[in-house]
């Protein structure tokens, strides 16, 4: 088993050309919570005109405990990610968020991503982002963080939605245990109770990447968010890597790994980009 030192040395195993000459602008703080400073590096196309804002896709990183992201904007597989996705002509925004320290401070992580939408918003026209062109990006642990306020609020700028291998409810009493008073936290953190909710005609079009290998609690909720999706016509793209391990974009090296990942940056082009940026 690979530890985390290893892990975050680790890239996508999907390459684009001009990866490496993609220009960053690193460690720019959207929100101050007592003495700590949370910042983002925005990844930018390396041909993109100063003047003219681009469709932006804000990644939503994973990990519970707090300890495990102390270097996550600068780990491997999220600079990566970023260097991919502005290689394909979209800006990417990596951004540290707090940690739920194991669903105890769920409404930290969920406050810190809306804190970084309002700041993206806010400040869009200094970053060359446009404000009304956004994507969400979820890894792992991210999507119980990132997704809920999307689905709930169904902002029209959000215009795509990507998971990536992540819970999608912690409704499960198989799985999770929460005191009869905490009902409704899990019920606010868990991105399948709002899309039984929500009016789907403002649901964003959806991308599913399932690690077939993942562990059962993750993949029961992927497909009960899958089931939802389905019932009530909302669009959703899901692909599903059969022999996949949690993390598979970094992991493994196969054709399977390579083929989501090259329909990941083709599904956010087509719902960021407008035809005469294509």
């Amino acid at each position: 088993m690979r530890n985390l030192e290893e892990i975050n040395q680790m890239r996508v195993v999907y390459q684009m050309p001009h990866m490496e000459q993609v220009r960053v602008r690193k460690d720019i703080v959207y929100k101050t919570v007592a003495a700590e400073k949370l910042q983002m590096d925005v990844y930018y196309p390396p041909e993109m005109a100063s003047q003219t804002p681009h469709p932006a896709v804000l990644l939503v990183h994973g990990g519970s405990q707090a300890t495990s992201i102390k270097h996550i904007k600068e780990s491997g597989p999220y600079v990566s990610w970023g260097q991919l996705i502005a290689a394909s002509g979209l800006i990417a925004v990596m951004f540290k968020h707090r940690t739920d320290e194991g669903y105890t401070r769920l409404h930290d992580a969920g406050s810190d991503v809306d804190a970084l939408i309002h700041y993206v918003r806010d400040n869009s026209a200094s970053l060359g982002i446009d404000a009304e062109r956004l994507g969400i990006c979820a890894f792992s642990q991210g999507t119980i963080h990132g997704l809920p306020g999307v689905l709930r609020d169904t902002p029209a700028y959000i215009r795509c939605i990507v998971a990536y291998y992540g819970g999608m409810g912690l409704l499960n009493p198989r799985y999770f245990h929460f005191p009869v008073e905490e009902a409704e936290l899990a019920r606010e953190f868990s991105p399948v109770y709002h899309l039984r909710q929500v009016d789907a005609s403002r649901v964003a079009p959806i991308f599913i990447a399932k690690a077939g290998k993942d562990r059962p609690f993750l993949n029961e909720a992927l497909d009960e968010f899958i089931g939802v999706a389905n019932e009530r016509n909302i669009p959703i793209t899901f692909m599903n890597h059969p022999h996949g391990e949690h993390g598979f974009d970094i992991l493994n090296d196969d054709a399977r790994s390579q083929e989501i990942i090259k329909a990941t940056l083709a599904f956010l082009a087509e719902h960021l980009k407008q035809q005469d940026d294509i």
